[in-house]
C-alpha cells in the first residue's frame, strides 16, 4: 500500500482484526501491522510512495518476519480504454518503465518511436526514440537474469482467478449521491508497468499501450514483484483503476480518497 487511503479500505472494511498480544512493530520509520484476516495470520504496511520505498519495505517484511507470501493492492492508472475507474486488474506480468535512453538510428524491438505521440499534431520532434532498458533480476540459486516483463507467482495468480467463481460485487456507489458511472469489473492478465512517474497523461499512456500492450501504470507495483521473486517468496497483485480525464462525472471529488472509503 503506497497511499494512506488505501489502508482507511482495508481498515474500514473490518476484516483485518489487530492482533491482542503484538498489535504493531514499528521498524526503519514503518509501522507493521499484526493479526488476522478471516482467520490467517497477516501482517500489513505502508510501503510509502515510489519504488524505492516499496522495494525497502518488502525487505524489512522478508528480513524481520517468516512471511509465506506477498499481497500488493494498490490504485493504478488505466492507459486501456476498456478500463474504467473502479475496475480492478489483477496483472500476470510488470514491467519497470522508469528506466530508458534516448536513442537514435535503427529502432530493435524495445526502441520506440515519439514521433506518433506528438500533440497537438504529429511530426518529428528533437526526442526522436527512447530505448527501455531491461532490469537485473537476482535470485537465489539462479545466475542473474536481464527481463524487462517481471511475472507474479503463476500458482498465487491462478488461485487469484478463483475469485470469479464467488460473483464478487465491487462497490460503485460510495453514498446515494457520488457513483462511478459504470460497474466496476474484475479482469486478469492484463500487463501492468511502474515508474517512478505519475503518468496524468494520455499520449504517454497510450503509447504504452499501443506498444507494449500495458493496461495500469503505477509506481511500486514492480518494486514489489521484484523484491519478492529476489527472496523466493511469492507474490500478487490488485490494483484498482484511476483513468484520468473521462469517465468520472462527478465534480470536485479526489479519486483517491474515494477509494480510501470504498
Amino acid at each position: 500500500m503506497g497511499y494512506p487511503t488505501e489502508e482507511a479500505a482495508l481498515v474500514n472494511s473490518r476484516f483485518f482484526l489487530p492482533s491482542s498480544n503484538l498489535p504493531s512493530i514499528d521498524l526503519a520509520g514503518r509501522r507493521f501491522q499484526i493479526g488476522k484476516i478471516k482467520d490467517v495470520d497477516v501482517i500489513y504496511v505502508m510501503s510509502g510512495e515510489q519504488t524505492l520505498n516499496a522495494g525497502i519495505t518488502v525487505q524489512i517484511l522478508l528480513d524481520v518476519f517468516d512471511i509465506k507470501g506477498i499481497v500488493h493492492y494498490g490504485i493504478a492508472g488505466s492507459a486501456n480504454d476498456d478500463l474504467s475507474t473502479g475496475d480492478v486488474n489483477v496483472p500476470l506480468h510488470i514491467a519497470f518503465t522508469g528506466s530508458w535512453k534516448w536513442k537514435t538510428g535503427t529502432v530493435y524491438w524495445r526502441n520506440s518511436s515519439l514521433v506518433p505521440y506528438n500533440l497537438p499534431e504529429n511530426g518529428e520532434n528533437l526526442l526522436a526514440k527512447i530505448e527501455y532498458k531491461h532490469q537485473q533480476l537476482y535470485s537465489e540459486g539462479k545466475p542473474m537474469q536481464q527481463v524487462f516483463w517481471l511475472p507474479v507467482d503463476a500458482n498465487w495468480f491462478n488461485m487469484a482467478t478463483q475469485l470469479q467463481e464467488l460473483d464478487l460485487d465491487l462497490q460503485q456507489c460510495l453514498n446515494d449521491t457520488f457513483c462511478l458511472p459504470t460497474k466496476p469489473k474484475l479482469v486478469y492478465g492484463l500487463r501492468g508497468s511502474t515508474a517512478d512517474i505519475f503518468v496524468d497523461n494520455a499520449a504517454y499512456r497510450k503509447f504504452l499501450f499501443n506498444e507494449f500492450n500495458i493496461s495500469t501504470v503505477d509506481e511500486e507495483s514492480s518494486a514489489v514483484v521484484m523484491t519478492s521473486t529476489t527472496n523466493g517468496v511469492p507474490c500478487i497483485v490488485f490494483l484498482r483503476c484511476i483513468r484520468f480525464g473521462r469517465g468520472w462525472k462527478q465534480t470536485g471529488i479526489n479519486k483517491l480518497k474515494f477509494f480510501g472509503s470504498s
